[in-house]
């Protein structure tokens, strides 16, 4: 049987192109393959990377924590994470006039959600310097993060206004903040060294001065603001409101300086005056005229008043006396949260020339008779008054001119009782 040399040679030729395409190609292709797929992978990682990178969130703000009163304050940092993933902070770099650049690492983890305070353990305030500082966050993602506000113990970042509404006459209004937690500081004035707390004062003089504004440096945290009021009459001290709030910027926040009105049986008229009882008066010679203040005031909690009337008794003692002015005035109209005022002379004579009986006292009492209420017509007389009378005693001393021996002497003689 005769073989055909070319269907052999067709058949070794068609196996060796396929052994090529089994042994070569295929696996050249499966290789390329795979890198197509590693970069795709790669890809897909640096651009999760890059989503993330974008994605990443957290919100810096410096402020202190420590040694309030002394002579080192501590930094710290809050750090905010408000975004969907995690965190985190190898690196913390500040800068400060004081200490320069400054680098700390802390490894720091901060979850989603998370709000931690970190101590800066490298640089502190000197609360006598005006030193102020910077901080700035380095993640692992290679974002950076830098502090919304740049702080001192001198020259803290934020203002808290505070406004008071509906004061009234006769009362001191005191607003204070003070810190709660770990962190946080306060001064009254811009400038001042702050403080753990802060307070500010104030009296209000006429009915123009029912509203007025405080104003607070605060770095950031937590505080309690709180509004007392200090009553000249009973002189009792109550707390009108207190609130807590959160601080990482500018705030304001009114509260309603409104004190609680008296019994229904009363109507808050008062009278007061702004001499001591006991206040010590020189006489210059046998005569000498003494002035008497007074002031009137009408609580917000109350109807108009019309012929307020006004009278004065004096006893004297040790000394002759006679009211120069009228002992008896009228003011003809009050409003709610107006004062009036006034006041009396009297002229007082020391006849007496015995040094032993030099000066005396007096003894007067200034007080409101009546009143009528505008709407109503009601009369008050001064048991429906909330304070009707003041009493007080003013004590005249005299200068007597003492020879001992080739010395002369001033003595100051007094009769107090």
């Amino acid at each position: 049987m005769k073989i055909n040399k070319r269907a052999i040679s067709a058949i070794i030729g068609t196996t060796i192109a396929l052994t090529i395409v089994f042994a070569i190609i295929i696996p050249l292709f499966i290789y390329m393959q795979s890198l197509q797929s590693l970069f795709m992978q790669e890809a897909n990682r640096r651009l999760q990377y890059e989503l993330e990178r974008l994605n990443e969130r957290l919100e810096v703000y410096t402020t202190i924590c420590g040694g309030w009163g002394t002579s080192e304050l501590n930094i710290c940092i809050v750090i905010c994470n408000p975004g969907m993933l995690s965190v985190a902070v190898p690196t913390i770099y500040g800068e400060s006039y004081r200490y320069g650049l400054i680098r700390e690492e802390k490894n720091l983890l901060i979850v989603p959600g998370e709000k931690k305070v970190v101590q800066l353990e490298k640089i502190a305030f000197n609360p006598n310097l005006n030193d102020t500082i910077n901080v700035k966050l380095i993640t692992l993602r290679g974002n950076s993060f830098v502090s919304k506000n740049i702080i001192g113990p001198r020259n803290l970042p934020y203002i808290l206004v505070v406004t008071l509404g509906k004061m009234s006459i006769g009362y001191k209004y005191e607003v204070k903040v003070e810190m709660v937690g770990e962190h946080g500081c306060v001064s009254s004035e811009s400038g001042q060294a702050c403080q753990a707390y802060a307070s500010q004062e104030f009296i209000p003089q006429s009915s123009l001065d029912r509203n007025t504004v405080a104003a607070f440096m605060i770095a950031p945290g937590n505080y309690t603001v709180s509004l007392s009021v200090y009553n000249f009459a009973t002189r009792e001290i109550e707390t009108l409101s207190q609130q807590f709030i959160e601080l990482f910027d500018d705030t304001v926040i009114r509260l309603n300086a409104t004190v609680r009105g008296p019994s229904l049986e009363t109507i808050p008229l008062r009278i007061r005056t702004s001499l001591s009882d006991g206040t010590v008066i020189l006489m210059q010679g046998d005569e000498t005229i003494i002035t008497m203040p007074y002031v009137v005031s009408l609580g917000n909690q109350s109807e108009p008043l019309r012929n307020v009337k006004i009278t004065i008794e004096v006893n004297s003692v040790g000394v002759s006396s006679t009211l120069i002015s009228p002992g008896s005035k009228m003011i003809s109209r009050l409003s709610p949260g107006e004062s009036y005022y006034d006041y009396f002379m009297i002229q007082v004579k020391d006849d007496d020339g015995a040094p032993s009986k030099f000066g005396g006292y007096l003894e007067y009492n200034i007080m409101v008779k009546e009143a009528t209420g505008e709407f109503t017509g009601k009369q008050y007389q001064e048991s429906s008054i909330e304070l009707p009378s003041l009493v007080n005693k003013i004590i005249l001393c005299r200068l007597y001119k003492e020879v001992k021996e080739t010395e002369k002497l001033n003595v100051l003689v007094c009769e107090a009782s």
